[in-house]
């Protein structure tokens, strides 16, 4: 089924977090009871401003079950509307309206959850029940939460430092709340990810905010699977990142994410096949979202199934074409294709300013296999310059030596990479960029640090 995003009826484009965050909280009500298949927020809020009807949207989403509704505030009272309707006849199976005050929000929410699974039939086991809704400490800290949580899904190193910045302060003004610890986690891990700060900083960070999310909920799947990102692709220890991950899908079946990260931890221990498959139920449970296509056409990519792989980051340009980091993925996919003007046009259009290191690398080494040997060089001086004023991804600078056959020099950027502990450094052993120096003992010597 699908929770479609709420409607804002008031002209006020602030009131679309409240409106957001209660969709989220149902989806995540809905996503705990066992046997309910619940398709996640990005594909569900494609369809936000949109005026297809029900039937159109179930079969876009996949869902056969809709749940809508539309919220409208003013001062402290509130109006909610919810119907649940049948998406393949377009059939309204139940509608409520409630006429609150803002404080009974997580009431209705929960209210919304229980008679989606009244009408489907479902029996709530008692301990989901009494955890369907999660309720923040009051609206500020909630609305709060929710801002941080928009700026993650921008998918830039600008967004995630702008999440960081919220999350923290949320976490400051309201210490018992676990959802902003689990987001700040998230943040910080993926700022280690695509070089905004230096991992070893930004981990140690994520792997406190997880332990906290996971003190005050110790049933909170977003803290698991955050501590599994931090154990596996910082701490290196793969059997204990993997039940973490297990867990976090055990307790949210639905958590589309949380099957990401296990298929991440299967890919690090060369459990290729089990990968592709979470990173295929995580894509069929949010079947737009740009993460999900870019896990999936990540780990094509590592298994070398390239045409795949390139399938599925096309898609997820299609979905979304602003991430630079969707380019710089696709960049490489077409580089182990050796097509090596297409990967430049793709490099070129990742570029951006302020640059970002790893996609200026990107670019770098584009010019070096077609043949440019001057402008690569050239870029390699900006970022050995970059590199002598604070941090940066040593794997911008890696690629570039590899493309240009100067291998001493690529080992070393590549040692650093490991010495800086980068969330894919574990991946490098099957990873087509390093081909060339893969039967090198230096760097069979540096696989084998991080897979003793």
């Amino acid at each position: 089924m699908a929770v479609l995003p709420f409607d804002n009826l008031r002209p006020d484009w602030e009131e679309d977090f409240f409106c957001e965050g209660i969709t989220d909280d149902i989806i995540h009500a809905l996503s705990a009871i066992p046997g309910l298949r619940v398709i996640g927020r990005t594909s569900a809020f494609s369809l936000r401003h949109t005026t297809v009807d029900v039937r159109e949207a179930g079969r876009r989403v996949g869902a056969g079950t809709i749940v809508d509704g539309s919220v409208r505030r003013q001062g402290s009272d509130i109006r909610v509307f919810a119907e649940i309707l049948d998406a393949e006849t377009g059939y309204v199976r139940w509608t409520e309206t409630y006429d609150r005050t803002l404080g009974d929000i997580f009431k209705i929410q929960a209210e919304i959850a229980s008679a989606v699974a009244r009408i489907l039939q479902m029996t709530l086991a008692p301990v989901v029940s009494r955890r369907l809704i999660r309720s923040a400490p009051n609206m500020d800290a909630y609305m709060l939460y929710l801002k941080g949580r928009h700026a993650w899904n921008r998918m830039s190193t600008h967004g995630y430092g702008e999440a960081v910045g919220i999350f923290e302060q949320c976490t400051t003004l309201y210490p018992t709340y676990a959802a902003p610890f689990a987001g700040l986690a998230d943040a910080y891990a993926y700022l280690a990810l695509w070089g905004g700060l230096r991992p070893r900083d930004a981990f140690q960070k994520s792997e406190r905010a997880a332990a906290e999310a996971l003190k005050l909920d110790p049933l909170w799947a977003q803290g698991y699977a955050a501590s599994a990102a931090v154990t596996g692709f910082y701490h290196w220890k793969w059997p204990e990142a993997t039940a973490l991950a297990r867990k976090a899908v055990e307790l949210n079946p639905s958590f589309g994410f949380g099957r990401s990260i296990l298929g991440g931890c299967f890919l690090a221990t060369e459990h290729g096949d089990q990968a592709i498959e979470s990173f295929e139920n995580a894509l069929s449970l949010d079947p737009l979202s740009v993460r999900a296509h870019r896990f999936l056409g990540w780990g094509l990519y590592l298994r070398r199934r390239l045409a795949g792989a390139e399938k599925w980051l096309q898609a997820a340009l299609e979905i979304h074409d602003e991430p630079t980091s969707t380019k710089y993925m696709l960049g490489l996919i077409l580089i182990a294709q050796r097509r090596y003007e297409d990967a430049f046009a793709v490099a070129e259009q990742a570029q951006s300013d302020p640059p970002v290191p790893i996609n200026l690398g990107l670019l770098g080494a584009c010019h070096a296999y077609c043949g440019r040997e001057a402008e690569a060089l050239e870029i390699l001086k900006k970022l050995q310059a970059m590199q002598s004023e604070g941090y940066i991804d040593p794997i911008s600078i890696a690629y570039i030596h590899l493309a240009l056959n100067q291998l001493d020099p690529a080992i070393d950027a590549i040692a650093q990479w490991v010495d800086e502990r980068l969330p894919l450094a574990p991946l490098m052993d099957t990873d087509p960029a390093f081909d060339t120096v893969r039967n090198d003992p230096r760097f069979r010597n540096l696989v084998e640090r991080m897979h003793p």
